[in-house]
C-alpha cells in the first residue's frame, strides 16, 4: 500500500514503536516487563517502576476520546480535501493516550465517545493511527 499522505521519519524509540506496530500489523505500545504498566510516548525507562526491562506489544484498541479539535485549514496537501477534519487525543483501555486520526465528521465526536483505533501501515517504519466509532 503506498499512501500520498506525508509522514514523519522516526528514530530511536518512536522508530522502535513503529516499527512494532508494523511488525504486528496493529497498534502497539510500550509495556514493562516488570510492573506491566503500559507507556506513551515510548522511554527509556518505565515511568512507574523506573525499569529498563520493556517491549512494544500489541494493545486492544478499545479506547475513548479525551480531547479533540476540528481543523479548518491545512497546509499539507494531502489532508487539504478533509477539511474539515477532526484529530482525537484517544486514552486507550491499557492508559496511555495518543492521537488520533479519524474520518467521523465534526458533529459525530463528543469527550468520553467510545472508539477503537487501528494502524494503517504505511511502510515498516510509519503507520497512522486512526480511530473509528465503536460498535
Amino acid at each position: 500500500m503506498s499512501s500520498t499522505k506525508p509522514k514523519v521519519q522516526p528514530d530511536d524509540l518512536d522508530l522502535a514503536f513503529f516499527e512494532a506496530t508494523a511488525g504486528a500489523g496493529q497498534l502497539c505500545l510500550q509495556h514493562c516487563g516488570d510492573c506491566g504498566r503500559w507507556t506513551h510516548p515510548a522511554r527509556y525507562y518505565c515511568p512507574h517502576c523506573a525499569s529498563e526491562n520493556y517491549s512494544f506489544d500489541p494493545v486492544s484498541g478499545k479506547a475513548e476520546v479525551h480531547s479533540f479539535t476540528v481543523s479548518h485549514f491545512s497546509v499539507e496537501s494531502a489532508w487539504k480535501d478533509r477539511v474539515p477534519y477532526v484529530t482525537i487525543v484517544a486514552e486507550t483501555a491499557e492508559g496511555p493516550r495518543l492521537v488520533a486520526r479519524t474520518d467521523l465528521k465534526p458533529g459525530d465526536v463528543s469527550i468520553g465517545q467510545p472508539i477503537l483505533l487501528r494502524a494503517e501501515v504505511v511502510d515498516p517504519e510509519f503507520s497512522y493511527v486512526w480511530a473509528e466509532k465503536a460498535a
